[in-house]
């Protein structure tokens, strides 16, 4: 597979956990300290091999985290240089001692598996500067908490470009915002169309999109819209997944694979609204496969999202468990997912800029 790491990294830092042998091997040099951060296992024996690597990469400029990291005594020497130290809130018994004697050191804690607010409240109460974890893909659900007006205002438009049967249908919507026009010719122009001459008219614009691909690309813009006080990755979540379960379709030569998109693109919307999926679904009407996808996880098209899901969270038991009883090669599914990373890291800009 000729796959480069900018494709799967979406040209972000790319945190690669480095074995013993890699270490003292030399192997973790042949990357950029630009483009990759060297994460040490917490299986590796600490001995002057070892510190002296890891010095060595730290001068050239590279990024150290010390992984899963338990205190001992003969991790003082990379303590001393390590940048991020990263913490397993689910298997620390007692988060406060541990942290306690990582303070005289300049690195950064990073509390990984955070899955509660309590776990987060805890976590920056202790003084932990990063977070992971799939709580910050869960709702704040507050009792009888009410979705503001503009946020209402944002889902029923949304709702008319889902039920729209023609281009016709919208581009009265379309033409009616100078903002929303704007951002669809700057995306019609993009060099991810490669178009011969410059389209200046929205009809232009809708005619060569087609209504598939601009109900795609205003459901995007809308979910955006709805996000504004959520941290982005939120939205980039929500658009890997529905181009994922795409191009996991596509794969299997199966149908309806636009439709998913629709399905991964929904699947926070729980998270943007900050309520249950079953009370945000209250607020625009899907089609039936796509609300039981969302609400349903043993649905066929919920199966698909479970999947996606497990992929984030690197499930890789689930993730077999859905290549055998789809009869689909693991190394198909990674190719769709590396696909869908370079749709997103293509479109994303264009797609939620402000």
């Amino acid at each position: 597979m000729d796959i480069g790491l900018d494709q799967i990294s979406g040209n972000k830092m790319v945190y690669i956990n480095v074995p013993r042998d890699f270490l003292v091997g030399g192997i973790a040099s042949l990357f950029s300290p630009k483009d990759v951060a060297i994460e040490v296992l917490e299986d590796v024996q600490v001995d002057a091999e070892v510190v002296a690597a890891c010095r060595g990469l730290k001068a050239k400029g590279y990024t150290i985290l010390l992984d899963d990291f338990i205190y001992s005594p003969q991790w003082e020497p990379l303590l001393e240089i390590a940048d991020i130290i990263k913490i397993d809130v689910m298997v620390s018994t007692d988060l406060a001692a541990e942290v306690e004697p990582l303070r005289k050191y300049p690195a950064k804690l990073l509390a990984e598996k955070v899955e509660t607010q309590e776990e987060f409240e805890q976590t920056k109460k202790l003084g932990f500067d990063y977070f992971q974890g799939y709580f910050f893909c869960r709702p704040d659900i507050v009792s009888a908490r009410k979705v503001p007006d503009s946020k209402l205002a944002i889902l029923r438009a949304l709702q008319a470009v889902m039920i729209a049967e023609a281009v016709q249908d919208l581009e009265e919507v379309i033409v009616r915002d100078v903002g929303i026009s704007y951002r669809l010719l700057k995306y019609i122009n993009s060099a991810n169309f490669g178009l011969r001459r410059e389209i200046d008219s929205v009809r232009q614009a809708l005619s060569l999109l087609g209504l598939s691909n601009i109900q795609r690309w205003l459901s995007v813009l809308s979910l955006a819209l709805l996000s504004k006080d959520k941290p982005q990755e939120l939205i980039l979540t929500a658009m890997l997944r529905g181009r994922m379960l795409e191009e996991t379709l596509i794969t299997m030569k199966q149908p309806r694979a636009s439709e998913v998109f629709i399905l991964g693109l929904f699947s926070l919307l729980d998270a943007f609204l900050d309520q249950s999926m079953e009370q945000a679904l209250d607020h625009i009407c899907l089609p039936h496969d796509i609300y039981e996808g969302l609400t349903n996880l043993d649905s066929r098209f919920g199966r698909l999202l479970h999947m996606a899901i497990a992929i984030e969270s690197n499930d890789w038991k689930e993730v077999d468990v859905f290549c055998l009883e789809n009869e689909l090669g693991c190394a198909d599914l990674t190719m769709a997912y590396t696909r869908a990373l370079k749709w997103v890291d293509e479109h994303a800009e264009l797609l939620i800029e402000a």
